[in-house]
């Protein structure tokens, strides 16, 4: 038996590291194909307007926001697919990654306070809950080029979402960095309907 057991763990040792890297470093929208290091308009060609679009790090001027420096694009491709998340700094994608299955948009989802956990995507987020009832955007970090013509910084966006569940249950205060879950935090009691 322990034999057996370990044949299959080096099996899968194999198979897993087996896997082409470049593959996971691509995407394939009706038989066209992007890549990292392929422009923003080339993504837009293959595959169309994303379904939802995050900015997670602005490019500073001084203290006034200039362009979103980097995105992320979330492509939902249905409950049997899996959800293709998408980085791009300035006009060029960085990374393509999963971001789990998708699911069928019109489908609403359940929204309830153990639904919120760490790691789900903002897309995944607003099919389940929709918008939040507040919401606030800060700076969470941030590194400044003083030595440039114009001081610029680059700085990652933090975001805090509250969901009411009404006034039998406690509201959940969910911060969203790069366009993922990073916490769900427990409020006071709700005030909602």
């Amino acid at each position: 038996m322990y034999r057996l057991v370990v044949a299959l763990i080096l099996l899968m040792v194999l198979v897993l590291g087996s896997a082409d890297p470049a593959e996971a470093q691509t995407l394939r929208c009706d038989g066209r194909l992007v890549s990292v290091g392929d422009r923003r308009f080339d993504l837009i060609a293959a595959c169309g307007e994303p379904d939802l679009r995050v900015p997670v790090r602005l490019e500073l001027l001084g203290a006034v926001p200039v362009l979103p420096y980097e995105e992320v694009w979330y492509y939902n491709f249905g409950p049997h697919r899996l959800i293709r998340q998408v980085r791009l700094r300035s006009d060029r994608i960085l990374a393509i990654d999963s971001a789990g299955y998708g699911f069928a948009v019109s489908t609403p989802g359940s929204c309830r306070p153990e639904d919120l956990r760490r790691g789900m995507t903002v897309l995944e987020l607003l099919a389940r809950c929709g918008a939040p009832a507040d919401l606030e955007q800060r700076v969470r970090q941030g590194g400044w080029r003083p030595l440039q013509p114009f001081a610029t910084a680059s700085v990652v966006l933090e975001e805090q979402w509250i969901y009411d569940f009404g006034p039998a249950r406690f509201y959940r205060i969910v911060t969203v960095v790069d366009g993922r879950v990073a916490d769900v935090d427990t409020g006071r009691r709700g005030r909602g309907p």
